[in-house]
Parts: structure tokens; C-alpha cells; sequence
């Protein structure tokens, strides 16, 4: 359980960097250094998304209407991004893959 906990507080933490760096190292930490980790044991696989539902999904976040017991972690990482920004990261993360 403290193991968990200590893991979600490093996501939220990471995840407002996010907004400051501008990168994917941030999500890296939770997902993976080629996306390819369920983050916190609940998300899906990110590596096999299409670039189109990645966008989706992180736009659904930062509208909020997207998510489940992630969605306020992923919604304080995400609510600042622009749609560019989306689109730009989802690149990047299909790039990697």
C-alpha cells in the first residue's frame, strides 16, 4: 500500500513537471521509457495506441471527460497542453515506437 501511495504522489509530482519541461521524460517515470507499462497498474498500454487515440485520450483528460481512477493525476499533467502540444506528444510517443 505505501509502495503504491509513494508511486502515485512520484505520477502527480512528475506529471506538473510535465507542464514546465515539455517532454515525455516526465511520463516516462510512470509509463515506461518506451510507453510500454500499465502506470500504476491501471492504465492501458500506451505503445499500443494509434496516435490518433493517444490524442483522444490526453485531450479527454485535460477536458475532463476522460479517465477513471487516473483521471485526476493525468488531468493535472495535461490541462495546461495545448491541442498542438497533444499532438506533438502523441508523435513523439509513436516515434519511440
Amino acid at each position: 500500500m505505501m509502495k503504491t501511495m509513494i508511486k502515485f504522489l512520484a505520477c502527480l509530482l512528475v506529471g506538473s513537471s510535465l507542464l514546465v519541461a515539455g517532454g515525455l521524460s516526465s511520463c516516462t517515470g510512470c509509463h515506461g521509457s518506451h510507453f510500454e507499462k500499465v502506470a500504476l497498474g491501471k492504465s492501458k498500454v500506451v505503445k499500443d495506441m494509434s496516435q490518433e487515440e493517444i490524442v483522444a485520450t490526453l485531450k479527454g483528460y485535460r477536458d475532463g471527460t476522460y479517465g477513471g481512477s487516473m483521471k485526476g493525476v493525468m488531468k493535472n499533467a495535461v490541462s495546461s497542453l495545448s491541442d498542438a502540444q497533444i499532438e506533438q506528444m502523441a508523435q513523439e510517443i509513436k516515434a519511440i515506437n
